[in-house]
């Protein structure tokens, strides 16, 4: 989606400041993953660039704008973490850069991505390009969570806070990139942002990870260790990397949310294709077995963080949630 469309306030707000000509040098855009921070950014960008206005707006398809969008850019440069983080000597790189004038005209505009990744070193770096501007240079940080970032960061930016995007318009755009009715509803309930929705409707991943966690939350609710197998055999093949064994422990905690919510008296549950089958599972349960279920389902994401292996997570919550559901 374009930046008009994920958050016209922002975009109006924007509009607003360029013209009169306040736009400050130093930005922190802040908000959560896929709700436009990116796209806010390089709307901005082709607004200060583009020489094809339209109504005082960037076309978005001129020579400028399209260099933008398509990272070619000479005056507006963008970084990202090299690995986990955004390390000092790539600070020095923007710093470097800062210092020059624009190659073809007098502006330059530096987007960095996941600006809460910056070492304590390049934070402090960047600090003094924040507190001593030169010229028309305008720097847009961008992060999920402002309270990753160095307080002194905070203070000599402008926050300009995102506004959340609507479960509607997350599940219009996941409909988009192909996803069935079914798995959009449970898509929209694990993320956001349509980059990472695409890889897991790649290869009907998430269709097959619905169905496999289904059968294991199916076992384990009647005290089944089938489900030790089906661990063994199906989902720990479909944790391929850290983002997939995320997901998966995800999808985990919402069917016992689901069971949770159905129990104590809610209507609706998130995989619709198994609204029946969960209503049947609630009837057989107390409200305090599934409480303890969720329990132990939320310890499994802080296992993972903490480097425990995924099938060890797996096979313990088993035998666990097997044990409570008896």
């Amino acid at each position: 989606m374009k930046a008009e469309e994920l958050q016209p306030i922002i975009v109006d707000r924007f509009q607003r400041i360029i013209e009169k000509k306040q736009l400050a040098h130093a930005y922190l855009l802040t908000g959560n993953t896929g709700v436009g921070k990116q796209e806010v950014a390089e709307w901005i960008a082709m607004r200060l660039f583009c020489n094809n206005l339209q109504n005082g707006r960037p076309c978005g398809k001129c020579f400028e704008c399209q260099r933008i969008l398509n990272k070619e850019h000479p005056d507006v440069v963008e970084v990202a973490p090299d690995g986990q983080t955004i390390k000092v000597d790539q600070v020095r790189f923007l710093k470097s850069e800062f210092s020059k004038s624009g190659v073809e005209g007098t502006q330059k505009v530096f987007i960095i991505l996941d600006a809460n990744k910056m070492t304590t070193s390049a934070s402090n770096s960047l600090l003094k390009f924040i507190e001593e501007p030169t010229g028309n240079v305008f720097a847009f940080l961008l992060t999920e969570n402002r309270n990753l970032m160095l307080p002194t960061i905070i203070s000599r930016t402008e926050v300009i806070e995102l506004n959340p995007l609507s479960n509607e318009t997350i599940k219009v755009e996941f409909a988009k990139l192909g996803a069935s009715d079914a798995v959009v509803n449970v898509l929209s309930e694990l993320t956001n942002s349509n980059d990472e929705a695409k890889i897991l409707i790649e290869d009907e991943w998430i269709e097959n990870a619905v169905t496999r966690v289904y059968r294991w939350f199916t076992l384990v609710t009647r005290g089944d260790m089938e489900a030790f197998v089906e661990v063994q055999t199906r989902l720990v093949m479909l944790g391929m990397d850290r983002f997939h064994q995320d997901t998966i422990l995800s999808l985990m905690i919402l069917y016992g949310r689901d069971l949770m919510r159905i129990k104590a008296g809610e209507q609706e549950s998130v995989f619709r294709q198994y609204q029946s089958e969960i209503e049947e599972i609630a009837k057989g349960q107390t409200l305090a077995t599934c409480l303890q279920a969720m329990d132990i389902l939320l310890l499994m994401p802080n296992k993972l963080q903490s480097n425990i292996g995924f099938q060890t997570i797996l096979e313990t919550a088993t035998i666990n949630l097997c044990q409570a559901f008896k």
